[in-house]
């Protein structure tokens, strides 16, 4: 148990105003505090600074409840449950250690707070609105929650230490002084984190950061700031499940597309007689507004129960499935009018990260500048899932990554030359169900992605291939490569390129070999129709047969009876010319048909 012995009084402090005492007591029994006026355009925490002493706490009595507060009633559990409060001064619990529940629901904080090198069990702010949270190194046994919270200077959880779930769900968050809205290098959390529908004004760090279980970030919307390269660095990151940047689905949105939570297509809601009776006192400076609610009506919380959510509407929304992490189904679909799709404005900087399941890409845009990219060098994810229908707008680096199943769409990828594959490895390509991808499809997507010729690209999809059994559409590949290959070497190796390319087809084409083969017989048969050539020895030599000496002669190996004839002058050269070409082209026949009976 944490706090001292002189801790062990029922009696607030003196000097502790009415809402304090009511606080304290409410600490003691574990039971909510509410000061909420049940009018959601009062109670909006972005109206905190209007709010009275009726509803201010010092920030310097939750830091007395939280490190040296009262013992609880016997049959309770200590536990900082506040509702609707004006938090004045910085909530300082640096170095702390406390084992009390906190959970603090649509707050304002005048100033800020500072849990950095704290140990706590589960704190959660859920709606709350703070200038800034430092939170570096904190240790929590439990869940941290920042869902629906608004802090315009910056989250700090570098080298934090998060004991199950870090819950950011509806983050709305700006920079500090250095342009970074969430600084969280080094994080660890122990089970899933979610930032689904985070906002962020400024970057997104999570260097070296470790999630246990799932990373979401549907439909979040990332903003760089003006001068800085990434929105999202998330170098060295490992993901022990699956990396979501996809799309969200709304679970409140209608069929004509209007979204709920979001908060997009919904009408404010109107004030309410209790809500009119509280605007007109706070415009009078009436000292106790509580008393305006008419025979003390509580808040929406005085059941003690705080819900999961509140909608911006005037509806409750505890029944949304998304809001701490349930609902996982499959992507949603791009274009929908329900789905929000994850949107980075600047770089993406996934270098080295590490994805134990997949890292999905679906319904996402990336929104980059000249000099942006969406790099995922290195990464090392069993499936990658990349199937937008908006093409990044920058460079999309794969260059030695490591993936097991490539899932992708024809049109996920950037056009121009804006694709990095050098020594990028996967084994087998997976297009999405009823998407068709063909081999010329797979080659135009190599030719646009590439700047320049590089062989790798072409052998990685010519293996991947052969390793699903399509043959055919390997060697077509590595055709294509020695056609591409061509168009980098001098005119003398261009020229004797094109003549592989025609006769043999560089080796892969076996058929057309077999054509020239064909026709260096017929060539050779009709000249030696009426060029016969003398015997070796006039009184013996075999009967002759004009096309079975053309073949002997482009049929290397193979004796069809015809020797003892010895041809000269153009008959000679025609002879050497015929056997050399039916050495090449009978070996490429050979190879082909080799081929074919080792697949069989």
């Amino acid at each position: 148990m944490t706090g001292p012995a002189t801790a062990q009084v029922a009696a607030a402090p003196e000097g502790w105003s009415e809402v304090e005492v009511r606080l304290w007591e409410a600490y003691r029994a574990g039971n909510v505090c509410d000061l909420t006026f049940g009018e959601l355009l009062i109670d909006n925490p972005a109206l905190g600074a209007l709010w009275g002493p009726e509803r201010t706490v010092r920030a310097e009595v939750l830091a007395h409840l939280l490190l040296s507060g009262p013992q609880a009633l016997p049959g309770r559990v200590r536990a900082v449950k506040l509702v609707g409060a004006k938090i004045t001064g910085r909530l300082w619990l640096a170095g702390g250690r406390w084992d009390a529940f906190v959970e603090l629901h649509d707050c304002w904080f005048d100033t800020g707070a500072v849990l950095s090198e704290a140990h706590a069990g589960t704190v959660r702010l859920d709606g709350c609105r703070l200038p800034r949270l430092d939170a570096s190194r904190l240790d929590t046994t439990g869940d941290l929650v920042l869902a629906r919270c608004t802090v315009p200077y910056g989250v700090r959880l570098t080298d934090a230490q998060i004991g199950t779930d870090l819950i950011a769900n509806y983050l709305v968050v700006g920079g500090d002084k250095f342009g970074r809205a969430l600084s969280a290098d080094g994080l660890t959390v122990h089970q899933d984190f979610e930032a689904d529908r985070l906002t962020s004004d400024g970057e997104v760090s999570l260097r070296t950061a470790r999630v246990g279980g799932r990373l979401s970030l549907r439909g979040a919307q990332l903003h760089g700031r003006p001068g800085k390269a990434n929105c999202l660095n998330a170098a060295r990151l490992t993901v022990g499940s699956t990396c979501y940047l996809t799309g969200w689905r709304d679970p409140l949105s209608s069929a004509d597309g209007k979204v709920g939570q979001g908060g997009e297509g919904l009408l404010s809601p109107e004030l309410g007689p209790l809500g009119e009776a509280a605007a007109l006192a706070q415009e009078n400076n009436v000292p106790d507004m509580r008393y305006l609610r008419g025979n003390a009506v509580p808040g929406p919380y005085h059941s003690g129960v705080i819900p999961a959510q509140r909608a911006a509407g005037a509806a409750m929304a505890a029944d949304d499935p998304d809001m701490y992490g349930e609902g996982w189904g499959e992507d949603p679909v791009a274009g929908a009018p329900h789905v929000i799709p994850f949107r980075a404005f600047g770089g993406v900087r996934l270098d080295d990260a590490r994805f134990e399941s997949a890292c999905l890409v679906n319904a996402a845009e990336f929104h980059l500048g000249d000099t942006q990219e969406l790099s995922l060098r290195r990464i090392q994810t069993p499936e990658l899932r990349f199937t937008s229908a908006f093409r990044p707008t920058g460079t999309v680096a794969l260059s030695r990554a490591r993936i097991g199943n490539l899932v992708d769409a024809p049109g996920a990828w950037p056009r121009n030359h804006r694709i990095r594959l050098t020594g990028f490895a996967y084994e087998a390509l997976r297009p999405p169900e009823g998407t068709p991808y063909t081999v010329e499809k797979r080659i135009e997507w190599l030719d646009n992605g590439l700047d320049s010729f590089h062989p790798e690209p072409y052998e990685q999809l010519a293996a991947a291939l052969r390793r699903d059994g399509l043959d055919d559409d390997a060697r077509h590949v590595l055709y294509v490569k020695q056609q591409r290959r061509a168009r980098t070497l001098p005119l003398p190796g261009r020229l004797w390129s094109r003549l592989q390319d025609v006769t043999v087809g560089y080796g892969y084409r076996p058929g057309r070999a077999a054509l020239w083969l064909l026709a260096a017989w017929a060539v050779g048969a009709l000249w030696f129709w009426g060029h016969q050539p003398a015997p070796v020895k006039a009184d013996e030599h075999p009967h002759w047969n004009a096309a079975l000496y053309s073949a002997s002669l482009v049929l290397p190996i193979v004796n069809l009876g015809q020797d003892g004839w010895a041809p000269s002058g153009f008959s000679q050269w025609l002879s050497a010319a015929l056997v050399l070409s039916g050495w090449v082209l009978a070996s490429t026949v050979v190879t082909g048909a080799t081929r074919v009976l080792q697949r069989g």
